[in-house]
Formats: C-alpha cells, sequence, structure tokens
C-alpha cells in the first residue's frame, strides 16, 4: 500500500508541475484547494513536527515558488504563464474590455490587504503569548493552517493574472468538484461505496468512535465543511449559466439539483439554509425587479410556515448513525453553555484574550460557576460554537475586530464589483461570488467555530484573494468608459 501511495505521489507531482507550467498561477491554487481536500491529513502524512507534511502543503510550497519566480520574470515585463505577453504594469487585453484587465505586474496594497496583515500579525503575537507549545504545539498548528496557509493563498490569488477566460475556468473548476463532492456525499449517506473516493471516507464510516458517521461528510469528513463547501459550488454553477449555451445549460439544472440533494444529505440545520440562501441571493438577483419581491416573500411565507410545522421534528431528528435523535436536541441546548463560557472569558480579558488555540486549556476554569441558570460543566471538552465569539474569546477585542474590519472590506470590495455595471461579467459575477462566500461562512459560523473545519478558510480567503485582484480591473473599466463617454460627448459637440 506504501508503494502504491508513492508511486501515485510521484505521478501526482509530476502531473501537477506539468499543470502548474501549463496553467499558472490559478492552476496551482485549485491544485492546492483540490489536494487539502482530497488527499491531506486523512489520505497521507509524513511526521514531521505538529505540522505533519501532506500533498496540499508540498503543492503549495511549490506553488510558492512558482510565484516568486513568476515575479521575477514579469518585473521585466515577460512572462511564460498561459501565453500571455505584457508591457508594462498594465497591459491593455487583446479584446479591448479596458486598461488594467491584465495587471501583470505587482498589484498595490490597499486597506485590506493591510488589515490583513495586522490581524496574522495579532494572531500570531496572541498564539506566542500563550502557552504555544501545549498539546504538542497544536496552537502553532492552527496557526500554520488555519491563518497562515490561507493567508498565503490569498495573497498569491491577489497577484495572478486574470481575464474571463481565468474566471470562466474558476467557476466550472468550482462546479465540477461540486458534482464530485454530491456524487460522493450521496453515496455515502445511502452506502454505495465503489462510488465513494477517497477510501478513507468508507474506512472511517466503518468506526463506531467516528463523528458524525451516517451523514454526509464527504473528504472533509466534517458535514459543516461539505455543506459549505457545496453550497459554494452552487453558487458557481449558478454563475455559469449566462456564460454557456443551451445545451450546457440543459446540464447544470441536474447538477444543481445534485448539488441541492447532497446538501440535504450533510443533515445539518445551517447547510440547508446555506443552500436556500445562495438560492435566494443569486436567483433572486437574476429574476426581474417587478417579480423579485414578490417571489421572495412567496418563499419566505413558505419557510417559515415549513418550519413551523415541522420544528420538533427540525429539532430532534436523528443524524449520526450512532447517537439518538435526543442528541440533536442536546446539541441546540449546549450553545447558550458555550457561548456563556466565551463571555466570561472575554470579559475577564476583553483587550487580547486568553491567547490564540488556548480556549481548550482555559475554558475549563469557567465551568464550576454556578452564578448562571446554566449548567456550565456540559461545556467541558468543547469549542465555541460561533466564530465571533471563539475569536473574541481568544484574541480579544483586538483580534475580533481586525478580522471584523478585514471582512468588512472584502464585503465592500465584493459589493463593489456587482454593481458595477460597466465591468465585465466575470468580474461582477465575482463579486457576487464572494458575497455568497461570505454569507454563508457567517450563517454556519454563527453556530460553528467554522475557522477550524477542514478547508473552510482556505476557500474564503482564495475567493478574497481573486476579488481583491479584481479591484483595479474594475477601476481600469470604469477608467475606459469614462475616457470613451468624454470622446463620443466630444465628437458629438463637434458634429
Amino acid at each position: 500500500m506504501e508503494i502504491l501511495i508513492l508511486i501515485l505521489g510521484i505521478a501526482g507531482i509530476v502531473w501537477g508541475a506539468v499543470l502548474l507550467r501549463r496553467g499558472g498561477l490559478l492552476a496551482g491554487c485549485l491544485l492546492v484547494m483540490l489536494a487539502g481536500a482530497c488527499f491531506s491529513v486523512p489520505f497521507f502524512k509524513l511526521e514531521l513536527g505538529p505540522v505533519p507534511l501532506t500533498a496540499d502543503r508540498v503543492l503549495l510550497a511549490a506553488l510558492v515558488g512558482l510565484y516568486v519566480f513568476w515575479r521575477q520574470c514579469t518585473s521585466g515585463g515577460r512572462t511564460f504563464l498561459s501565453g500571455i505577453k505584457a508591457t508594462g504594469r498594465n497591459a491593455c487585453p487583446p479584446d479591448g474590455i479596458g486598461p488594467g484587465h491584465y495587471q501583470m505586474g505587482p498589484k498595490p496594497l490597499g486597506k485590506p490587504e493591510i488589515l490583513l496583515c495586522l490581524l496574522i500579525a495579532a494572531v500570531t503575537v496572541s498564539m506566542f503569548s500563550a502557552d504555544y507549545a501545549r498539546a504538542d504545539y497544536q496552537p502553532v498548528s492552527w496557526l500554520i493552517i488555519y491563518y497562515l496557509m490561507p493567508f498565503t493563498l490569498y495573497w498569491i490569488a491577489r497577484q495572478m493574472p486574470l481575464d474571463e477566460r481565468h474566471l470562466t475556468v474558476l467557476y466550472a473548476s468550482f462546479a465540477l468538484f461540486g458534482v464530485y463532492l454530491a456524487v460522493t456525499s450521496l453515496a455515502e449517506y445511502f452506502g454505495w461505496w465503489p462510488l465513494v473516493f477517497p477510501r478513507y471516507i468508507v474506512e472511517t464510516a466503518r468506526q463506531a468512535e467516528q463523528e458524525f458517521v451516517g451523514r454526509a461528510r464527504g473528504p472533509f469528513l466534517n458535514p459543516i465543511s461539505n455543506g459549505i463547501a457545496l453550497s459554494i459550488c452552487l453558487a458557481a454553477v449558478l454563475m455559469l449559466w449566462p456564460r454557456v449555451g443551451r445545451r450546457v445549460q440543459v446540464l447544470l439544472l441536474p447538477a444543481a439539483a445534485l448539488l441541492l440533494a447532497a446538501i440535504g444529505a450533510t443533515l445539518t440545520r445551517t447547510a440547508w439554509l446555506s443552500g436556500a440562501l445562495v438560492l435566494v441571493l443569486i436567483v433572486g438577483l437574476a429574476i426581474p425587479r417587478n417579480w423579485r419581491l414578490p417571489l421572495l416573500t412567496a418563499g419566505l411565507i413558505l419557510a417559515v410556515t415549513v418550519a413551523a410545522v415541522h420544528w420538533e421534528q427540525l429539532m430532534t431528528f436523528k443524524r449520526d448513525r450512532d447517537l439518538a435523535a435526543s442528541k440533536t436536541a442536546e446539541s441546540v441546548a449546549l450553545r447558550p453553555v458555550l457561548a456563556r463560557i466565551a463571555w466570561e472569558m472575554f470579559l475577564d480579558r476583553p483587550l487580547f484574550g486568553c491567547g490564540y488555540g488556548q480556549y481548550s486549556a482555559e475554558h475549563l476554569y469557567y465551568l464550576s460557576d454556578r452564578s448562571t441558570g446554566l449548567v456550565l460543566e456540559k461545556g467541558r471538552g468543547y469549542i465555541p460554537h460561533n466564530v465571533v465569539l471563539s475569536l473574541l474569546a481568544e484574541t480579544g477585542l483586538v483580534g475580533l475586530g481586525l478580522f471584523l474590519a478585514v471582512v468588512g472590506y472584502w464585503a465592500r470590495d465584493a459589493w463593489l464589483l456587482w454593481s458595477d455595471r460597466s465591468a465585465p461579467l466575470g468580474v461582477r459575477q465575482q463579486g457576487l461570488l464572494m458575497l455568497t462566500a461570505l454569507s454563508v461562512y457567517f450563517l454556519n459560523g454563527t453556530f460553528h467555530e467554522v475557522s477550524v473545519t477542514p478547508m473552510t478558510n482556505m476557500t474564503l480567503f482564495f475567493l478574497a484573494g481573486v476579488t481583491a485582484g479584481l479591484r483595479p480591473q474594475s477601476e481600469g473599466c470604469r477608467l475606459c468608459f469614462s475616457i470613451i463617454n468624454t470622446f463620443e460627448k466630444k465628437d458629438y459637440a463637434k458634429a
């Protein structure tokens, strides 16, 4: 088995190098994310200290090397990637979309990048100011996996050259990955094991001590991560609708239905809400305005009615194979307990928190508090089921404030791209995709600590990097159209 894995690894590295050479930075980013989703720690790892060596981490190191080489090549006005030639920092595209559409040189830092660097620095200082060697350097591992690696991917995605073709490839890649996820998720849920890949999903499903068994976990082995990824991929499928012909559109409808079915198979309520939110945001914005309000209102009334009628079933249905239905209701009752513990921890250290990665050790000192009617002892061994409260308890107002500021700028930039009527379709769609990803992230983050679920931060940071990289494109398009309008007015005046 080890020899087979070694052979497959060598073949993957060779083909990955070819794809990096031909596809450039975008292909490299997508390869890293695919490897992180399907071929990371559960698939194969080499123990090298607190952070094992896995396929996605090797590919990320190779991608960093490719990025450095690309920067050296483009600094002199030339590039070997994707056959694109540039004659300066802002080469005009051949299709005449507007200046800045190929941004070949380094893109200027904006406020989101400065704030993001401050956030990474704050989380790093927070970790080293506490017991960073605890639990075999787990805080160091978490910092690298959940913040430094996503930050690296953000930086590269922000700098890579983008045009309409690249964006089409991006949406198509997410759509194809979504179809794979949906097939794997449904096969896992119904027990169609020959269709499940990677095989570690099957192996873990046979272990009674494994969490979430009986639900569609996908390659992440986590239904929350799977639901988030499926929702974002569903959005990508919908992005392809206006970009393809009718023959391909016929295939997109069953693909969207397949993704919705897989989202249902996660048996995760926030995943269900995420799928509905994607449809509301994208389909709702696509339909004519005179139909939008009546249809959305009718959909909301229907959803509220169904939830009210089936409320008991929604709160107590059986999810995990080896857990009773009553455990579902207990998970709902547990959230106020975890929120109270995190809040008390914040009140004790409001500015800087207890230290990144220290919650599991520090929360034990608050379980004996009897000043509240909640039985805080029930929170033993859990982490906060809320991404904001978790960051607040561990990094205080400083860390949370920087994080919310970064997210606020990401949302602003995404909205500006989407609302810019003069921008190309792909640029506007990226803004809408980013808004959708942020909405899905925080909807799930209200009830789960999604920043430490597999690949969630990597996906969000990557899409944020693509969105940030398109900021100059949108500005260039506005400049181009303003110049064209100026010349048209002068010609009209002369006539």
